[in-house]
């Protein structure tokens, strides 16, 4: 899932280049739409990805991931990745850093976790907070 902004269009194209199947969709523009398209995804068997901050502030896991892992039945796995060097976006609000040509990128994964349904708020937060603290601790700055 790829937000609706302008930089979620360079994003998105990157993504068809590589061959990825794009849902466009954000926090402010058609998100929950998205989600039930993912959800679609998800039951025919497709991988999805999500930024779990999408949107800010940054580091901080909204109820999306989560929700639709929930819903669905499958496993959530964190993921981080960071690159070096490359250039830093200070300025935007998850100090984005972008790769440069020859770069290393390193990826590193979180242990999956199946969600039970989300009944209830303390459920959730719950989760949100499993998912911040595993994907904080694979931060690697």
């Amino acid at each position: 899932m790829v937000s609706h902004d302008p930089r979620g269009d360079t994003l998105a194209l990157l993504c068809r280049m590589i061959g990825f199947h794009v849902v466009r969709g954000d926090s402010g523009e058609g998100g929950w739409d998205a989600l039930l398209q993912l959800a679609r995804e998800l039951m025919n068997g497709s991988l999805v990805i999500l930024t779990a901050d999408g949107g800010g502030p940054a580091r901080q896991a909204k109820v999306g991931a989560i929700a639709l892992a929930s819903a669905v039945g499958v496993p959530l796995i964190p993921l981080g990745a960071d690159c070096f060097p490359a250039i830093e976006e200070r300025h935007k609000w998850d100090a984005a850093r972008n790769p440069v040509p020859f770069c290393s990128l390193n990826i590193l994964l979180g242990p999956p976790r199946t969600f039970e349904p989300l009944t209830d708020l303390t459920s959730v937060e719950g989760a949100q907070a499993w998912l911040e603290k595993t994907l904080n601790s694979l931060v690697l700055k």
